[in-house]
């Protein structure tokens, strides 16, 4: 797969004016900054991974083995206890996809569709508002982290290419 743009290690290679360009800054980059951005950043972006890829998984285990709680959930939004295994097994896989780094974009899409179809869930229960938003946290989470871990990621938002 072949991306346009160049890669963030490259973009020196590009000529723009730094006085318009947003993203650069004239001059040197101090050292605290370069220190935040490339070993902070990623370290603070791995522990919140982990602890969301903890909470995902331990969610996903519960539907793994069909316990009583899990089945009951599913059963109280209308769903049959015969999908239980199956989400699980997809939640299973998009938190494996999300923790590994070169599949950890297709990983974030995937567990932001599955909160989008919890988010439903909840709205189709009509559950309070805490409740409904726990999965848009935990989406919001999801990128939050992969933006603190990723450079490319980083490079891809903050210049829009």
């Amino acid at each position: 797969m072949s991306i346009d743009a160049p890669h963030p290690a490259t973009t020196d290679a590009i000529t723009t004016d730094p006085t318009t360009d947003p993203v650069r800054t004239a001059g040197p980059v101090p050292a605290w900054r370069d220190l935040a951005v490339r070993r902070l950043a990623p370290l603070l972006g791995w522990v919140v991974t982990l602890a969301l890829a903890a909470q995902l998984a331990q969610g996903a285990y519960g539907q793994l083995t069909e316990s009583e709680r899990s089945v009951g959930m599913f059963e109280a939004i209308g769903f049959p206890a015969s999908v239980v295994l199956l989400v699980g097994v997809l939640q299973a896989v998009a938190v494996v996809l999300y923790v590994v780094p070169w599949t950890a974009f297709l990983g974030a899409l995937l567990l932001t569709a599955y909160l989008g179809g919890a988010v439903a869930a909840h709205v189709r229960l009509e559950d309070g508002v805490a409740h409904t938003l726990t999965p848009v946290l935990f989406a919001v989470g999801i990128w939050a982290a992969l933006f603190l871990r990723s450079e490319r990621i980083r490079w891809a938002v903050l210049t829009g290419r």
